[in-house]
């Protein structure tokens, strides 16, 4: 699959109609907006378009009906209501289209779909879109090819991420299995009370009793975990709304306060040399631009003395010269000629005005040829730096003058300390929870399993004429059947995924010689990193960047071993990550993640030496511009942050 064009109308920031064309003859689209441009809302766009409410960005959100999230993204600056987002994709030779449209001036909102084929609309497609695409791409497996940034640090933080569990075994085949598990015990329950007639006797007590509280502990912990994430949302959103208190009640300027004074300080000493610089300057020169005209006048003036004064000089050279010269020489013309020469420099002899000398004759010459124009232009840089510090004082007296509640201010600080305090003791609680799990998953999984053994061997002593006896033995049998084949076809599988994971880090990492090998729980599905001495490596080794790049690894396997063809949006994938890690994905992942790599990214992620090592692989660019007044977004083509920020 290639996108090829996406529209969005009315959706979200993005007001009115706009396109993005995806037309380059290479591999990687990049986009550019600052946060809260609609990065965001492009991956939501395409999610949408493709799975409607199947989409993991609805099912993922806040919002508990699907009407709502619809109405959540309709942009109203035209008064129509009407949103839709459309996709133009390529595959397998044919070109597909597919819109989805809704009005949000409704009640109950509904979206509508439409898809086109080859330029015809098909209706088929259009009433089993979701049917083709499950088996295009399971809504299950999308966050292998669409996912955010800012979820891959949070995969990275977490040591066991149960979503991405299942959407390993969605991939790997193995959610038929639990499927028909699931379907197998209900078989079960339906017949629970003649089931506990057949085995009151029979039946281990202590088995079933220990399958079933490892089941309940499993449950509980299950439970507790997600309790304390549900109080870590909302002891976030209670610290952020301190934080906008003791913001908003002048918190900041009381923390700086002394900063503030320190500086109003340092702003009028500067003020107090800048004054007597100005002064120093009207001192000097300055005062002579006022008579410029006179100075050039001078200058003139001076210059014709001093040819007179030249003059002379050369006369009485030339004067001493003939008297010895005539002694054997009579030529009258040359007397003339000297005579009149002699009448001229007397003439301009009685001309002198200043008679400057030579170095007063310099300094004349450089005022009036550049050092007066050099001492206005330094005049008006002195006052302008005069005015910038003024208003620097202005604005720092205006922060001083703020006036603030100190103890309303302590108070709430106070209040934020021990909102951080709690969230603290919650998230250790849930880091010990969720280092438990894997010990309380595999007591359950062993529990079931003597169970099921056990039950397996007593169903053999069982007369099986009985239609029920024959569904209560099968059932039984096929569930530990499914168990250890589940397990085996884990084992299979997941060696292949480790594999391609341990490639995919290899031409990542920069450190290649501490991590050799990674491999897979079976069972569990937890994550082992092996160095070359065949020694684990703890998660809490690794740095924040090196997890990041584990999980992109992961990512990149679970996309290899799909084995499907189609494109990678990133959004905002290295606000995290130091330069080494984010070079490595920039030359490495980008470029092999897929035929089509759209990246959207902040400026302080791709730019200057990053985009140089991205462009050759670029075939589109587009920058997100945000108007302030109109409160929405346009797409420019290019992308703004070429050089270094």
């Amino acid at each position: 699959m290639i996108i090829r064009k996406l529209v969005l109308h009315n959706f979200g920031i993005y007001a009115g109609t706009n396109e993005f064309i995806f037309d380059g003859n290479k591999n990687v689209v990049l986009i550019g907006g600052m946060n809260g441009r609609g990065k965001t809302t492009i991956l939501e766009a395409v999610l949408l378009a493709l799975y409607g409410r199947n989409s993991f960005s609805y099912t993922e959100s806040k919002f508990q009906s699907y009407s709502r999230y619809l109405d959540s993204y309709v942009n109203k600056a035209d008064k129509t209501f009407l949103s839709y987002v459309m996709l133009n994709f390529e595959m397998d030779g044919s070109d597909y289209i597919v819109k989805r449209s809704w009005e949000g001036s409704k009640r109950k909102i509904n979206d509508g779909i439409e898809v086109w084929q080859d330029s015809k609309p098909n209706e088929f497609l259009t009433e089993n879109w979701v049917m083709f695409m499950e088996n295009l791409l399971p809504s299950g497996l999308s966050n292998f090819f669409f996912f955010d940034g800012e979820k891959i640090a949070e995969l990275a933080a977490d040591s066991t991420d149960e979503k991405l569990k299942d959407s390993i075994k969605s991939l790997l085949g193995i959610e038929v299995l639990e499927s028909l598990e699931r379907d197998l015990a209900k078989l079960l329950r339906k017949s629970g009370k003649d089931k506990d007639k057949v085995f009151k006797e029979e039946v281990s007590f202590e088995l079933k009793k220990a399958k079933e509280d490892a089941e309940q502990q499993l449950r509980d912990l299950d439970d507790k975990i997600q309790k304390l994430e549900d109080e870590l949302i909302i002891a976030d959103k209670k610290i952020e709304q301190a934080r906008i208190e003791y913001t908003s009640k002048g918190g900041d300027i009381f923390e700086k306060k002394e900063e503030y004074y320190k500086k109003r300080t340092e702003l009028s000493v500067k003020q107090s040399q800048q004054k007597e610089q100005l002064l120093d300057t009207a001192a000097s020169e300055l005062p002579l631009v006022l008579v410029r005209e006179l100075l050039e006048d001078m200058k003139s003036s001076v210059e014709m003395e001093r040819e007179s004064r030249e003059n002379s000089v050369a006369l009485k050279k030339i004067q001493e010269f003939y008297s010895s010269y005539k002694n054997d020489n009579q030529s009258e013309e040359l007397a003339n000629f000297i005579q009149y020469m002699t009448d001229i420099t007397k003439k301009s002899d009685n001309d002198v005005i200043y008679n400057l000398s030579d170095s007063s004759w310099l300094q004349l010459v450089q005022l009036c040829e550049g050092r007066l124009d050099k001492k206005i232009v330094d005049t008006n840089h002195l006052f302008e730096v005069r005015d910038e510090t003024q208003q620097e004082i202005e604005s720092t007296d205006s922060l001083l003058s703020v006036e603030i509640d100190e103890e309303k201010i302590g108070k709430i600080y106070k209040k934020i300390i021990k909102l951080e305090h709690d969230k603290s003791k919650k998230e250790v609680e849930l880091d010990e929870c969720r280092r438990e799990r894997p010990h309380l998953n595999n007591a359950q999984i062993k529990a079931n399993t003597e169970f099921n053994r056990y039950v397996e061997g007593m169903l053999k002593k069982l007369e099986t004429s009985d239609d029920y006896d024959r569904i209560v033995k099968y059932s039984h049998l096929a569930t530990s059947v499914l168990s250890e084949y589940k397990v085996k076809l884990q084992e299979k599988k997941i060696g292949k995924l480790a594999d391609a994971m341990t490639q995919c880090y290899k031409k990542l990492a920069n450190k290649k010689g501490m991590i050799v090998r990674i491999e897979m729980d079976p069972v569990s599905l937890d994550l082992k990193y092996l160095n070359d001495k065949e020694e684990e490596i703890p998660k809490e080794r690794l740095s924040a960047g090196e997890k990041q790049l584990m999980v992109v690894s992961l990512l990149w396997a679970l996309a290899i071993c799909s084995n499907r063809k189609l494109p990678v949006i990133i959004d905002t994938p290295l606000s995290r990550l130091d330069s080494k890690h984010r070079m490595a994905l920039i030359k490495t992942y980008f470029p092999n993640a897929s035929d089509q790599t759209i990246v959207l990214s902040t400026d302080s992620e791709i730019y200057g030496k990053y985009y140089k090592a991205l462009k050759k692989n670029v075939g589109n660019e587009y920058t997100l511009d945000y108007n302030d007044e109109t409160r929405s977004t346009t797409i420019q083509t290019g992308y703004r942050w070429e050089e270094e920020q």
